[in-house]
């Protein structure tokens, strides 16, 4: 047995969906679905109950979503032994367990698929006015379903691809989204390559960004005329954390040892400087020597060989003079003891 809470929204749109109200009228005829009973409403009509459930919210105009919602599912095995009479028992104790016995409620069975299921509406303001803190406690609802499991003698159901031929509407594009973002997850890496993998099939993303600013903060998925909310989907696709698991993706691939290139180029280009100070200390030692021997060859002939005497043109006097003036300017540097 699985509980899951849905996202709350008004009676009239909880109510029409239990009922069946708003679908195709060929497909979910009366018998797709029964109300196996209610507490602290008033008649059994659409209109009826609805009007009931907003009667008790106007005691507490605080409460901005009173409208509750929870489905109670089971194994397909444990079909022959929940008739009417024993599903209606597992709910009752449900609604006791949860705390919701102090509040409206109505449940609701749907026959249309294989897994039995029902459905739960319920007042988030209770009887007394007060709001239900436990009707969205997910920790509690969890520890109540295997509760009961184990009372019962029930099995979880598994967690398997829906039959689509038995689905119809918004029901179906919801499993068609479950079961392709589920397969778009074992590929994808990040956001862009997720919307890549649903994008094969005619899925889309669709962002919700915080009022006047650019940060994502929820998603919804298109499929076709339908727009679903990741959270109807299935919990890892809400928006925190399909984000929470790309970004700890992304961490990890980053904390990986980079690889040797990087590290190689920056030793290259310390070769690269290395060699070009060797050659330029190379050639300033060979300017030294051929400064050397020209201060030589004048000292030895006394002052008989002139430098730029005629023997020498004007450019060659020039460097001459050029390489005896850096010598003599080093040779004159004091020198650290």
């Amino acid at each position: 047995m699985i509980g899951k809470i849905l996202k709350s929204g008004s009676f009239g749109s909880k109510v029409d969906y239990v009922t069946r109200e708003k679908h195709d009228k060929r497909i979910f005829t009366p018998d797709t679905w029964k109300i196996l009973g209610s507490d602290g409403l008033v008649g059994t009509k659409r209109r009826q109950i609805i009007a009931s459930f907003e009667s008790q919210s106007m005691l507490n105009h605080r409460i901005s979503n009173p409208a509750g919602h929870i489905t109670l599912s089971f194994a397909a095995e444990d079909r022959p032994k929940l008739s009417d009479k024993k599903m209606l028992q597992i709910a009752r104790d449900y609604i006791r367990m949860m705390g919701l016995d102090k509040t409206q409620w109505l449940i609701v069975r749907h026959y249309e698929t294989d897994k039995p299921h029902c459905h739960i509406v319920f007042n988030m303001v209770g009887n007394n006015g007060k709001r239900m803190e436990c009707g969205r406690n997910r920790y509690k609802n969890k520890k109540v379903c295997e509760a009961l499991t184990r009372k019962y003698g029930l099995a979880l159901p598994k967690q398997e691809n829906p039959d689509l031929e038995k689905l119809h509407g918004i029901e179906r594009a919801k499993a068609e989204i479950r079961i392709a973002a589920t397969e778009a997850l074992k590929n994808a890496r990040d956001w862009n390559s997720f919307a890549r993998e649903l994008a094969k099939k005619n899925i889309s993303i669709i962002p919700k960004y915080r009022r006047g600013t650019t940060e994502m903060q929820g998603v919804s998925f298109q499929l076709g005329d339908y727009k679903v909310k990741g959270s109807d989907v299935g919990e890892q696709f809400k928006f925190r954390n399909l984000d929470s698991l790309f970004n700890s993706q992304s961490h990890s691939r980053q904390s990986q040892p980079r690889q040797t290139q990087p590290h190689q180029a920056s030793v290259d280009q310390s070769a690269v400087f290395s060699l070009a100070k060797s050659t330029m200390e190379t050639l300033e030692k060979a300017a030294e020597v051929t400064a050397d021997i020209g201060e030589s060859i004048c000292n030895m002939v006394g002052g008989a060989f002139q430098l730029g005497n005629g023997h020498l043109d004007e450019n060659e006097q020039a460097a001459a003079n050029q390489l005896l003036k850096r010598r003599r300017k080093r040779n004159n540097k004091p020198r650290l003891s």
